[in-house]
């Protein structure tokens, strides 16, 4: 298993991933549908990992496919390294998902755990997760992970749980 940035070798595993979550009537990923759409995916992923997206208001994100050794996407993960309003509260600084297909197979616990890893390598002292309340499936890979409890995030759009995970050492 390898955690990779995006790239265009990876549109056809990127097209049947998203394949995947539509079959069980879940948002696409990438929400690409043609070679044209997934490049420009590629392009927005690019901007969206840019830091000068605070000044915009926004929430730098860096995205990352985990892929097996054949090719396949297992799981896609988000970094947000900086502590924007929206990693703060609703977002956390790391995001992770794994096609329907690929579930219960550990890909989730270790995205988080590659991504938790990544993040305290570069420098991060603690990192927020957050998981919607009914969503026991994440829940329970965070607090596997370690992931203190710290309350719960409420507005009118999100009812989140949140974790935190200090550097150790």
């Amino acid at each position: 298993m390898e955690l990779v940035r995006p790239r265009l070798g990876h549109y056809k595993a990127a097209m049947a991933a998203d394949r995947d979550f539509e079959a069980v009537g879940e948002e696409p990923y990438t929400g690409c549908k043609g070679p044209i759409g997934y490049l420009g995916w590629l392009a927005l992923v690019e901007q969206f990992a840019k830091p000068e997206r605070i000044e915009d208001g926004e929430n730098p994100n860096e995205i990352y496919f985990l892929v097996d050794d054949e090719g396949d996407i297992c799981g896609y993960g988000q970094l947000r390294m900086y502590d924007t309003p929206d990693a703060l509260s609703w977002a956390g600084h790391i995001g992770y998902s794994v096609p329907p297909s690929k579930r219960g197979n550990g890909y989730a616990q270790m995205l988080l755990d590659m991504l938790l890893e990544m993040g305290f390598e570069r420098g991060m002292q603690r990192i927020l997760l957050t998981c919607d309340v009914d969503n026991d499936a994440s829940r329970h890979i965070i607090e596997k992970a370690g992931g203190e409890f710290e309350g719960f995030y409420r507005d009118h759009e999100y009812h989140k749980r949140l974790y935190w995970f200090y550097k150790k050492g």
